[in-house]
C-alpha cells in the first residue's frame, strides 16, 4: 500500500478513535448527570416522604394531646362533676366515672383528683389503686402541670397536656380544674378540685398510633436513634423525655431498585443506544414525580374515608379567602347525630364503615364544585364557591341533610342517623379564616343545641342572642348563690266552702339587667345548664320553711323531670323537710305529663319513693293529651291538676264545658281528686265544683303574693280552713 493511503487510513483510524474517545466520554458525561440527578431526585423523593412521615407523627402527637386534652375539657368542664365533688358522695361519684372506667377506657388509663390544698382524693391506674403518692409517681413536673391548670381562666384556654416520666413509663399527661361549664366568674376559686388524667405510652397505644397515622415500624424510645426518624415528646419544660422512632420508607431508593435493571441494560448498550438511556432517564424521572404526588396526596388526605383531611381543608380554605374574584365561600360543618350510639351498638368497625358510607354519599349527592372535608371523628367540612348570586344558600345545606339522613345500609343492617350543620358564609375575600370557622363552630353548637336534624346559620343575632343567654346564665347562677330567688304563693281553696286549703308555690326572678324574668323563660335555662337542681332546692326550702307556720294546709311544688333523674332527690327533700319540720304528708310534688312519655321508668322509681316517704304526687297540666288511663292507674296520682287551658272556656263555649266536665269525670271514675286551675270568674268556679273538681285555684281567689301576705290575709285571725288534705 502505497505510504501516501498509509497515512490516510492512519489519519482515518485517528479519526474514528478521536471520535470513540469523544462519543464514549460524551455518554460517560451524560450518564454521570443522568445519575447523579436520579440520585438527587430519589434522594429528594425520600426526603418529602420523610418530611411526610414527620408532620404525620407529630401529627399524632398532636392527636394524642387534643384528645386528651378534649376528654379532659369535656369532663371537668362538666355541671354535674362540679356539684357532685362538692357532696358528700364525692369519692364513690368519681370512681364511678373516672378511676374505675380507666381500665378499659381507650382516651386515658389513670385517673387523678386533687383539692386546692393538694390533697389526693382519688387516684387510681387501670382500674386499681395508684399504691403510691401521685407526687412521687409523677415526678416533680406534676405541680407545675397542676399549676397551669390553675392559670387556665374558666375553662376557655387549651386543657395543659405535656408529657411526663413517670414510674409507669412514658405518659400524656393533662390537668384541667373542675368547674361548671360556662362558669360564673365568682365561681368559689378557693373551692376547685384539678383532674389529672393520664395515658401511658404502651406498646399498644404506640401500635394503635401508628396505624391510626399509617406509619409503620413505631417505637417508643427513649433516646434518639440516629438512623431513624425521630420526633420528640417534651416535658413541661421543654425538655425532650423520649422519641417515637420508625424506619424511613424511603420510597425513592425502592423506585430506583425496581428500574436497576433496566438502567444496567441500557447503560450497557449506552455507546450504541444512547437515546434510549435519556428515554429511561426520563421513565425514572416521571416515576419519583409520581411517588411525591402520592406523598403529598397522602398527607393532604383521611385514609379511612379518602376525602381531604384537615390539613388538606386548611389549605383549600385558604387558598379560597385569598381569591381576589369576589366569590361567595360558604363553609358547612357537619356533625353527625347518633354516631356514638352506632360505635357503642355495633362496635367502631361498623362505625368506620358508616363513616365511609358518609363520605361516599356526600360525594355522589354533592355537585362537583363541593369541596368535602373529614375533620376528625364524625365531623365533616363542605365548602361551596359560586359567583355572588351564583346559588341560594340554602340548598346545599338541604342537600347535606336529606344525604346523612337517608338510612345507610351497613353489613346487611340498616342504620338510621342525622346531622347538625352549622353554616357560616363569606361574601368577599376579606374573610379570614380563623373567623369563617369560629362562627361556623357557632353555628353547629346551636344546631346541635336545638335537636337532631337542624341547619343554622351565623348571624350576628345568632352571637347576640347566645351572649344574652350567656349573661342570663351567669347572672340566674350568681342569684342562685346568693339564695336570691324570690317565692310566691297562691290559694288553693275548697270547692264548696271556698276556705284555703293549701298553696302552690311559684318561682319568681328579677334579672339585675333585665328586670323580672317569668318562669318559662329562666327555668329552661336553669334546665338546660344544670341550675334546676339548685333552683328546685332553694324554692323548696324556703316554701317549707314558711308552710310550717301554716297550720294544716298543703304545699303544692312543681317539679323538673331533670330533677326526678336525680339519685338523691327524694334523700334531699325528706331532709328538707325534716330541716323544716313539715309532715311529709303536707307536701305535693306535681310533675307534668309529658315526664310519663320521656323517662316512664324514671318516673316510676321517683313517684313510688316519694309515696313511700309520705310525699303526696300530683300530675300537672292534665287533660292536654299525653297521660294514659293506664299510666293513670300504674302510677297511683294522689291528685290531679286540670289544665287552664280546659277551664278558660267553661263560662263561654258549651263544648268546652263538656271536655272538661269528661274529664273530670274520668279522673273520678279513678277515684283521684281533681284541682281546677286557672278559675277566673263566679261562673267557672261554680262549673268546675258541679264537675266534680273540690279544690279550686286562679285569681278569682287570689293571685300568686309572698308568704307574709298568705299569713296576714288567712292567719293574722283565727283561719277558716278544711281538715283534709288535698
Amino acid at each position: 500500500m502505497p505510504r501516501s493511503h498509509m497515512s490516510t487510513a492512519r489519519r482515518r483510524r485517528h479519526i474514528v478513535a478521536l471520535i470513540a474517545i469523544l462519543f464514549i466520554a460524551v455518554a460517560s458525561t451524560f450518564a454521570v448527570i443522568v445519575f447523579r440527578s436520579i440520585d438527587t431526585i430519589l434522594n429528594t423523593a425520600n426526603q418529602i416522604d420523610d418530611a411526610r412521615a414527620v408532620d404525620a407523627a407529630r401529627g399524632a402527637v398532636d392527636a394524642l394531646r387534643s384528645q386528651l386534652s378534649g376528654t379532659i375539657h369535656d369532663n371537668a368542664t362538666w355541671d354535674g362533676a362540679y356539684k357532685q365533688l362538692n357532696s358528700i358522695t364525692r369519692r364513690y361519684w368519681i370512681l364511678e366515672n373516672w378511676a374505675l372506667t380507666a381500665s378499659d377506657n381507650p382516651l386515658y388509663d389513670t385517673a387523678v383528683v386533687i383539692d386546692v390544698r393538694g390533697k389526693v382524693i382519688v387516684a387510681y391506674k387501670d382500674g386499681n389503686e395508684l399504691g403510691v403518692d401521685p407526687a412521687a409517681y409523677f415526678g416533680p413536673d406534676l405541680n407545675t402541670l397542676i399549676g397551669q391548670a390553675y392559670n387556665v381562666r374558666r375553662q376557655k384556654g387549651p386543657v395543659p397536656v405535656q408529657f411526663i416520666q413517670t414510674k409507669g413509663g412514658i405518659a400524656v399527661v393533662g390537668a384541667a380544674t373542675i368547674r361548671p361549664r360556662l362558669s360564673a366568674t365568682r365561681v368559689e376559686e378557693g373551692n376547685l378540685y384539678v383532674l389529672i388524667f393520664a395515658r401511658h405510652l404502651t406498646p399498644k397505644v404506640v401500635n394503635h398510633l401508628a396505624r391510626a397515622f399509617r406509619i409503620d415500624g413505631m417505637t417508643l424510645n427513649s433516646t434518639r436513634d440516629q438512623n431513624m426518624l425521630n420526633v420528640p415528646l417534651s416535658d413541661v419544660w421543654g425538655r425532650d423525655v423520649a422519641y417515637l422512632s420508625w424506619p424511613s420508607k424511603r420510597p425513592g431508593s425502592q423506585s430506583f431498585l425496581a428500574v436497576r435493571t433496566q438502567l444496567a441494560i441500557g447503560f450497557a448498550i449506552l455507546m450504541l443506544f444512547l437515546a434510549q438511556i435519556v428515554i429511561v432517564g426520563f421513565a425514572i424521572i416521571r416515576k419519583l414525580r409520581e411517588d411525591e404526588a402520592a406523598s403529598r396526596h397522602k398527607a393532604l388526605h383521611d385514609p379511612l374515608t379518602g376525602l381531604a383531611n384537615r390539613a388538606g381543608f386548611t389549605e383549600f380554605i385558604q387558598e379560597a379567602v385569598s381569591d381576589p374574584n369576589g366569590s361567595i365561600i360558604q363553609l358547612h360543618l357537619l356533625d353527625l347525630d347518633g354516631f356514638k350510639a352506632v360505635n357503642d351498638t355495633w362496635g367502631h368497625g361498623t362505625g368506620d364503615n358508616l363513616l365511609v358510607a358518609v363520605a361516599q354519599r356526600l360525594r355522589t349527592t354533592l355537585s362537583e364544585p363541593a369541596f368535602i372535608a373529614r375533620l376528625g371523628g364524625d365531623e365533616f367540612a363542605i365548602v361551596t364557591v359560586a359567583p355572588q348570586g351564583a346559588r341560594e344558600r340554602e340548598a346545599v345545606p338541604d342537600i347535606i341533610q336529606r344525604a346523612v339522613s337517608t338510612p345507610f345500609e351497613i353489613n346487611g343492617r340498616f342504620i338510621q342517623i342525622g346531622g347538625s350543620v352549622g353554616v357560616s358564609v363569606a361574601q368577599d375575600a376579606s374573610a379570614q379564616t380563623g373567623e369563617l370557622m369560629r362562627t361556623a363552630d357557632i353555628a353547629l353548637y346551636q344546631a346541635k343545641d336545638f335537636g337532631r336534624g337542624m341547619t343554622v346559620f351565623y348571624d350576628q343575632a345568632l352571637g347576640s342572642v347566645l351572649d344574652e343567654q350567656s349573661l342570663l346564665e351567669e347572672q340566674l347562677r350568681q342569684t342562685l348563690c346568693n339564695e336570691g330567688i324570690d317565692v310566691r304563693y297562691q290559694p288553693l281553696v275548697d270547692a264548696r266552702s271556698h276556705s284555703l286549703r293549701g298553696v302552690e308555690v311559684l318561682a319568681r326572678w328579677c334579672s339585675p339587667t333585665l328586670g323580672p324574668v317569668g318562669p318559662d323563660s329562666f327555668i329552661p335555662i336553669a334546665e338546660k345548664t344544670g341550675l334546676i337542681d339548685m333552683l328546685g332546692l332553694q324554692v323548696l326550702e324556703k316554701a317549707t320553711a314558711a308552710a310550717a307556720m301554716w297550720p294544716a294546709i298543703s304545699v303544692c311544688l312543681n317539679v323538673s323531670p331533670l330533677q326526678l333523674k336525680d339519685q338523691y332527690f327524694v334523700n334531699r327533700v325528706a331532709a328538707t323537710l325534716d330541716r323544716a319540720g313539715l309532715s311529709p304528708k303536707r307536701l305535693t310534688l306535681e310533675i307534668t305529663e309529658g315526664v310519663l312519655i320521656t323517662e316512664p321508668d324514671q318516673a316510676h322509681r321517683a313517684i313510688a319513693a316519694l309515696k313511700a316517704l309520705g310525699v303526696k304526687v300530683a300530675l300537672d297540666d292534665f287533660g292536654i293529651g299525653y297521660a294514659s288511663i293506664g299510666a293513670l292507674r300504674r302510677l297511683g296520682f294522689d291528685r290531679l291538676k286540670i289544665d287552664k287551658s280546659l277551664t278558660a272556656e267553661l263560662d263561654k263555649d258549651p263544648k268546652a264545658a263538656g271536655v272538661f266536665q269528661a274529664t273530670v269525670a274520668l279522673a273520678n271514675s279513678l277515684e283521684i281528686p281533681v284541682t281546677a286551675e286557672g278559675i277566673e270568674t263566679e261562673a267557672q268556679a261554680v262549673i268546675a265544683k258541679l264537675s266534680g273538681c273540690d279544690l279550686l285555684q286562679g285569681y278569682l281567689f287570689g293571685k300568686p303574693v309572698t308568704g307574709d301576705e298568705i299569713t296576714a290575709q288567712y292567719f293574722g285571725s283565727p283561719p277558716i280552713y278544711s281538715s283534709g288534705q288535698p
